[in-house]
């Protein structure tokens, strides 16, 4: 193995795989959110700067028609707080080249790929299910076919056939992102204050509506004819309605925590509203998975209501903190 090849971008220490941060925690509701905004929390983590800090976009989720809006954080944010710029890789020679060309400058590469690679998918889609997902490459060596990622809640490598199947040919090049850094990261002693700011124009631009009942009603005109599909179904549905919602109400609470304990302002009402609706949505997706089961929805779609009402929740405890 070539070690000047396989070294990791600056900051993130030995090339193995490192404890997850504590927002991966298995105390958590969900302990995986989305691929963008896991790779995003370990890559922060990896670099000794603090996730929470830029959690505030979470409360622009909305309900898209067909879905919780896929939550990711803002690039304007990421440079703002870290000093981090996300730029677009154009990959006109090969994903392989291009990206070892990036993080032998310290730029983690993040890269749509096939699950169906990725080792750590073992027992869901790894070697038996395609799937889109986002990686961050941290260091790759092509003699040996040696990959070091980032993905979901943690660190990790892969080798050969893996290897060969990230890299391998395609008709059309992946979408791909380099991370760059621009300037010094905020103090802990700034970061704070940058964030209740941050948080003051992500309220500005939530809903204007609860999106929760624009779950329900569609839910109730939907429901009858989507739990008669293959359970299959039900796993894709559930990622993009009730894991969206959940993880991301999670993770707000977890920002207004970190404000909270910062003091910044009295957060606690709001966070706690936020953990519960977490875990209101964790367990209508278990009654979700249920009527898939039994192959009807009596009644499903109304127990919405009680989510909508902790979302009203959350907003009226933080624009009470907020003086709004």
């Amino acid at each position: 193995m070539t070690a000047a090849l396989l070294r990791p971008a600056p900051g993130l220490g030995p090339a193995m795989p490192c404890a997850p941060h504590p927002l991966h925690g298995a105390d958590r509701n969900w302990p995986e959110t989305n691929c963008y905004v896991d790779l995003w929390i370990e890559l922060l983590h990896g670099r000794g700067l603090v996730p929470e800090a830029m959690l505030g976009f979470t409360l622009r989720q909305d309900f898209e028609g067909d879905q919780f809006t896929f939550f990711k954080p803002q690039a304007a944010d990421l440079e703002r707080l870290y000093g981090l710029e996300v730029l677009e890789l154009a990959v006109y020679d090969t994903l392989e080249a291009q990206a070892l060309l990036q993080v032998r400058q310290g730029r983690p590469v993040l890269v749509e790929v096939d699950a169906i690679y990725l080792p750590d998918t073992q027992g869901t889609t790894y070697g038996r299910e395609h799937g889109k997902t986002t990686i961050g490459i941290l260091a790759l060596d092509p003699d040996t076919r040696e990959l070091d990622y980032l993905h979901n809640a943690g660190r990790f490598r892969l080798s050969g056939d893996d290897y060969h199947g990230l890299f391998g040919s395609a008709v059309l090049p992946p979408y791909a992102e380099f991370v760059k850094a621009v300037a010094p990261p905020m103090s802990p002693a700034e970061l704070p204050d940058a964030a209740l700011d941050l948080l003051r124009r992500h309220r500005d631009r939530a809903p204007g509506h609860n999106p929760i009942l624009a779950f329900r009603d569609t839910l109730t005109r939907t429901a009858p004819a989507l739990v008669q599909r293959p359970l299959g179904i039900f796993h894709a549905y559930a990622f993009n309605t009730t894991r969206q919602l959940g993880a991301n109400f999670e993770m707000l609470a977890s920002h207004l925590a970190w404000l909270e304990a910062a003091g910044t302002g009295r957060f606690a009402p709001a966070s706690d509203a936020a953990s519960r609706l977490a875990v209101e949505a964790k367990a209508f997706q278990f009654q979700l998975a249920r009527a898939f089961h039994r192959r009807g929805a009596d009644g499903l779609a109304a127990r919405l209501d009680r989510l909508a009402a902790t979302y009203a929740d959350v907003f009226a405890a933080l624009d009470r903190a907020l003086d709004r």
